[in-house]
């Protein structure tokens, strides 16, 4: 596998290469991204698979004509559990999108999406060995598992990661997320997943969620196009233009729409998930011993094992600790940040039996042992799986430099944001905090633990 180093060195040398369009499109231009149901039956999907095949062909992994190019390019500078997770992204689809026409010869060619809401069964044209669309080492397909309506409450009005009540960080913990960790395979390892071409349209969905996000109105608000917030560029490696983080305020910008964008209320996929969740599963009690508080730790637990079956654990806090919670559960929101009281989960692993991903875990905290008082999603503070895993050490090693590629393995350290949860449950007893690891498959399970943690705590920002 190319090295951050090498890919950056290498793709420097084109930097005198022309590049891909500029952001400038005709008023009346605009591409229209169809689901992928709707586009396997257009006259484009011969185009897209002759362009896939003919990128996948190409292995030099310097030039955008291959496929190659741009798993580098994600590997090498996407930002993922930070900010402009969902901008960045729009920016490369788009980039990536122009590079498809280019080896298609079509200058109508347009990435599909795949609604899962509506259906969330990998489409078959990508189960197929013989077909481009097809990568070998995938663990599931049915990806129901992963679908949340958290993302779309009126309750979240802020884009922003790092801002209370914001769209962002909730729809990357899901669906974002677990859809990735189902699939398995590449998808659940973020320096490797553009490699599977269920990728791209799983990635169109979640920026089509976006513009609908945007467009239900209600409360909803982006930065204000003046704000500091969109000033600077994204960076899709030195063989391609980057693209102004202000261009990707908007889809037209980048010239295209979806032929749908209304957020999900319902559909196949949504119902699968609404079922599973609407009785609370089976939970079996773990011991893990108790961590002293010290430093901005209000209570913490070590050592524990995640396998087949949901767990649930108990984190003790102090007198000081279980104060503090309060203090901050009470607070405005608006005085608060939504990371002010957070869960640290450090020395995070993955079994030799979990790296083949096709599984994940919803983490929910202090979920009533007798029963659901309210949805699920209600108590969800984030997802854990392998596809977590490698952000967090994908992360690592970006901040590393030079031979942070060491980073891509071992333990990894992740952190959730819990201040929103217990706001959303208050006034509900914050004497006990527990946080249940609730299994979610693609498939059968395997009997054998899958995750390992060296100990966990919440901590309150200084």
């Amino acid at each position: 596998m190319i090295t951050r180093r090498q890919f950056l060195q290498a793709t420097a040398a084109l930097a005198l290469v022309p590049m891909l369009p500029h952001d400038t499109i005709g008023a009346t231009s605009l591409h229209t991204r169809p689901s992928w149901p709707t586009f396997r039956k257009s006259t484009s999907y011969p185009a897209f698979l002759r362009a896939v095949g003919a990128m996948r062909a190409n292995k030099n992994s310097t030039s955008p004509a291959s496929w190659a190019y741009w798993t580098s390019v994600h590997g090498t500078f996407c930002p993922h559990h930070k900010p402009y997770f969902l901008a960045w992204h729009r920016g490369f689809l788009a980039r990536f999108e122009a590079q498809l026409r280019k080896a298609a010869g079509s200058s109508s060619l347009v990435l599909p999406y795949w609604d899962y809401y509506y259906d969330p069964i990998l489409p078959t044209e990508f189960q197929d060995p013989s077909s481009p669309l097809y990568l070998a080492g995938r663990t599931g397909k049915d990806v129901s598992g992963a679908l949340s309506m958290t993302p779309f409450g009126n309750s979240l009005i802020n884009l922003p990661r790092g801002y209370p009540y914001a769209f962002e960080p909730a729809v990357e913990t899901a669906p974002h997320n677990p859809v990735h960790n189902l699939i398995g395979g590449a998808m659940d390892n973020v320096a490797i997943s553009p490699r599977d071409p269920i990728f791209w349209l799983h990635h169109a969905n979640i920026d089509r969620l976006w513009d609908a996000w945007v467009r239900a109105g209600a409360g909803r608000h982006m930065p204000s196009k003046t704000s500091s917030y969109w000033s600077g560029s994204f960076n899709y490696g030195a063989a391609v233009s980057g693209v102004a983080r202000l261009t990707t305020y908007a889809p037209s910008n980048l010239g295209y729409r979806y032929d749908n964008s209304t957020l999900p209320t319902g559909g196949y996929g949504y119902g699968m998930q609404a079922a599973a969740s609407a009785q609370l599963p089976a939970i079996q009690d773990a011991f893990a011993q108790p961590l002293p508080a010290q430093g901005p730790s209000l209570g913490g637990v070590g050592g524990l094992a995640l396998g087949p079956r949901s767990t649930r654990i108990r984190i003790p806090l102090s007198a000081d600790g279980r104060d503090r919670v309060r203090s901050l559960v009470t607070r405005a929101p608006q005085a608060t940040s939504g990371s002010a009281l957070q869960i640290v989960l450090d020395g995070v692993d993955v079994t030799g039996a979990g790296t083949r991903g096709g599984y994940f875990y919803k983490l929910l905290l202090n979920l009533p042992s007798g029963g659901l008082a309210q949805p699920e999603q209600t108590y969800l503070v984030g997802t854990l799986g392998p596809f977590e895993v490698s952000v967090a050490r994908h992360a690592k090693a970006m901040a590393m430099g030079a031979g942070g590629h060491m980073a891509m393995q071992g333990p990894a350290r992740i952190t959730l944001p819990a201040l929103d949860v217990l706001s959303r449950i208050w006034p509900a007893p914050l004497d006990a905090l527990t946080l249940s690891f609730v299994r979610v498959d693609a498939g059968r399970p395997q009997a054998a633990d899958a995750m390992t943690i060296e100990r966990l705590w919440f901590e309150a920002a200084a």
